[in-house]
């Protein structure tokens, strides 16, 4: 999640209304949250819980900081999940790490029900990142939401982020050193793998900004 973003999301959920209880799917560990990239604590869900928004964190993997762990492909625990009668899912750069987005749609929509919120987001323009796959849906806001078919959707956008070339100078590297490490990788073959594409991709991003689109629903 990049740091506008998590902004964006923030002032979708807390302009919204009732969301709460909110359940995050694909949370990753508070390790992520909160060290890794700081902003999706500190951003996003703090002033939430400042909001009175309780929030549950769920994932695939066991791991600190997550709350619920099972596949949301499983009709039982979509069956548990539903149980709990959560206001709001949030799907955050999910469904380009899965081979069949339309099936976790319709997950979200049983979980929440009639009524429930759904906010999704997967990037717009954004390069090559396995985790541990990238299928590259990279849909428009609108094609986003039409996954969820019993879902209306009730306000989108495009936010827009930083450039390769901003996020170098933020990390305190130069650009000719970075190109130079690339070039040495690509001679040694065989330590080619899917990190180093995903460097390589960054570069078509040097000048361009980041995009993700965001959808929220309401499901009927």
């Amino acid at each position: 999640m990049r740091v506008s973003e998590a902004d964006a999301l923030r002032e979708m959920l807390l302009s919204h209304g009732d969301i709460s209880p909110l359940l995050n799917l694909g949370s990753s560990t508070r390790h992520f949250r909160e060290v890794s990239q700081p902003h999706i604590q500190n951003n996003l869900f703090a002033p939430l819980e400042e909001a009175g928004v309780k929030i549950f964190h769920a994932d695939l993997k066991e791991g600190e900081g997550i709350d619920l762990t099972g596949n949301i492909l499983d009709a039982g625990v979509v069956e548990q999940l539903a149980a709990m009668k959560f206001k709001t899912v949030l799907l955050s750069n999910l469904l380009e790490h899965v081979t069949d987005p339309q099936a976790v749609a319709d997950a979200c929509e049983r979980i929440v029900g009639a009524g429930g919120h759904i906010l999704v987001t997967v990037p717009k323009s954004y390069p090559y990142h396995p985790d541990p796959i990238d299928t590259l849906y990279r849909p428009s806001p609108q094609k986003l939401a039409s996954l969820f078919g019993n879902s209306e959707l009730t306000n989108s956008t495009i936010v827009e982020d930083a450039t390769y070339a901003e996020d170098l100078r933020r990390q305190g590297i130069r650009p000719g050193k970075e190109l130079a490490s690339l070039a040495l990788r690509w001679l040694t073959f065989f330590r080619r793998t899917r990190g180093l594409l995903s460097r390589t991709h960054r570069w078509l991003w040097y000048s361009r900004r980041y995009q993700t689109s965001v959808a929220l629903l309401t499901v009927r």
